[in-house]
């Protein structure tokens, strides 16, 4: 690919929105740039007192149907995307008389205005832009040689990058402007999808109860159809009352750290209790009952009207005991038809049928933000792809190295500051105490985490402490030793890791640092 200066010649010119069109159309005539429109467009400029050249004298072709049919075809296409520096592709614009078109300003029908305003279909349907993302499209996919504005505040900066390289832009200019309106038409694209599918298809957007709070409105969108990847979403809804947005938050929370812990612990039953997105219960057991039992008591207070997702086939003896607590949602690969029966005496319990989540989906997980979106790759590398490593005097026991796995992943999915204890059951594992979500990371450990372990009194010796941020400090540390914790994990790489290891030895407390943090906001 070519990566050089080009100049313009002959510009195409097709908006909806006419702001600021007029200032760049009579900035590129004193360029002696030859202006191309059609329909309002082309009016508007020749209203301006500029020479206009009709998209049809260069089709051949009249506006048709009412204006659908303008801009596409063969000749403006082919000006578009033929490679200026391929000789074959030369020599085939010259023997179809294509002549090259080396800038396209376009911005797209409002199909946005339209949106959540009770719209009529028609008007919904002929404000979908159908010439204006082909061209788009076309220009962007040749940024070697075109230059795209899809926008009308990209037209100020394009002018005077223009003007700053001697009536020229940059190859990496051309190559910026591609990739804003890559983004632009995935955006538009988004949008009609998101209101088209919430009119007409409401299979695929499901309205929910409400959203956070009772007066937010919200709904759930099925991004994902292919057949082959397990989702949440796609769970077999068995009984209960429709799912809020909360309600999904909490499933989802739910069946990740299930499934998480399910994967590396292959042999067990696991079971995850959820509040608030947090785990306050968790185990991983050798019999299914015990592992419900033992999440449940995790913390049966925050339990209470919790979510709840199992590893295992839910039999009535864990309905009996489920029925006769207060629970939204559980989760699990299946159910058995006693158990059924006994939730059909609770009908506002919403049953979720599906399988664990697959390790390793590559998931993309998104949150937004005013004015944008934030885009990241889910959290999945598990601990035996870390470089952990004993830092002190003393190495984990056998006991506390049997725990690591375990722990880590509980702590993964702790809001932080997060820190997780966890224990050795008479058959598994389990969290015995957590502290997340506070600002405060010694209010975590000796506060929440600490103080909920010495509620069920476990032997603080016995657990391991996790924490998902390295220590800045070694007041962590003393905490630990002052509380009779003898074992801790946690990612490194504060610049006083020196001094932590040392108060670690000095405490006769064992440390493996993991090498990786699991921030969860």
């Amino acid at each position: 690919m070519k990566q050089e200066n080009l100049g313009i010649k002959r510009a195409l010119i097709s908006v909806s929105d006419k702001t600021g069109i007029d200032k760049i159309a009579k900035f590129l005539f004193e360029y002696k740039v030859e202006l191309i429109s059609t329909g309002g467009t082309k009016k508007y400029l020749e209203e301006l007192g500029l020479p206009v050249t009709s998209v049809e004298s260069l089709t051949g072709n009249p506006e048709a149907f009412g204006g659908r049919m303008k801009s596409i075809s063969f000749q403006v296409s082919s000006g578009l995307l033929f490679r200026r520096y391929v000789d074959q592709d030369q020599k085939e614009s010259k023997a179809l008389n294509i002549n090259p078109i080396d800038l396209v300003i376009c911005n797209l029908y409002p199909f946005e205005k339209y949106m959540n305003q009770n719209s009529t279909e028609d008007v919904l349907i002929e404000n979908i832009d159908i010439g204006g993302p082909l061209m788009l499209r076309a220009a962007a996919k040749n940024y070697e040689s075109v230059t795209v504005l899809s926008g009308t505040h990209e037209y100020m900066n394009f002018m005077t990058h223009f003007m700053e390289n001697k009536a020229n832009t940059s190859f990496e200019f051309r190559r910026a402007q591609a990739v804003k309106t890559f983004v632009r038409i995935a955006e538009y694209d988004q949008a009609i999808a998101q209101e088209l599918t919430k009119n007409y298809l409401p299979e695929m957007n499901q309205t929910l109860r409400y959203g956070e709070n009772p007066h937010q409105t919200a709904s759930l969108r099925l991004t994902n159809n292919t057949d082959s990847q397990i989702t949440l979403a796609k769970a077999q809804f068995i009984q209960g009352k429709e799912l809020s947005y909360n309600n999904w938050m909490d499933a989802d929370s739910a069946w990740r750290v299930m499934s998480d812990i399910a994967h590396t612990n292959k042999d067990k039953f696991v079971t995850a209790v959820i509040k608030h997105a947090n785990p306050c219960g968790l185990a991983a057991t050798n019999d299914s009952h015990d592992s419900l039992l033992e999440a449940w008591n995790g913390d049966n207070i925050s339990a209470f009207g919790g979510i709840i997702a199992c590893s295992y086939t839910v039999e009535a003896k864990h309905a009996e005991f489920l029925t006769q607590n207060f629970i939204e949602v559980l989760i699990a690969p299946d159910f058995t038809q006693e158990a059924l029966e006994l939730f059909a005496k609770k009908k506002n319990v919403r049953l979720l049928k599906t399988p664990l989540r697959e390790y390793n989906q590559k998931e993309t997980m998104m949150r937004s933000i005013s004015g944008g979106m934030l885009i990241q790759d889910e959290d999945e590398r598990s601990l035996k792809s870390e470089e952990a490593k004993t830092v002190t005097k003393i190495p984990l026991s056998q006991h506390h190295q049997s725990l690591v796995d375990f722990g880590v992943i509980a702590c993964k999915h702790l809001k932080s500051n997060g820190i997780a204890l966890v224990a050795k059951t008479t058959n598994g594992f389990s969290l015995v105490g957590t502290g997340m979500g506070q600002p405060n990371r010694l209010d975590s450990l000796r506060l929440l985490a600490v103080h909920r372990a010495k509620m069920k009194n476990i032997a603080m010796n016995e657990v391991l402490m996790i924490s998902d941020a390295f220590f800045p400090f070694a007041d962590s540390v003393d905490v630990c030793n002052e509380v009779g914790i003898k074992a801790i994990v946690q990612p490194g790489g504060s610049i006083r890791d020196n001094e932590v290891i040392a108060a670690c030895d000095k405490y006769g407390i064992s440390m493996l640092m993991t090498g990786v943090r699991h921030f969860r906001h």
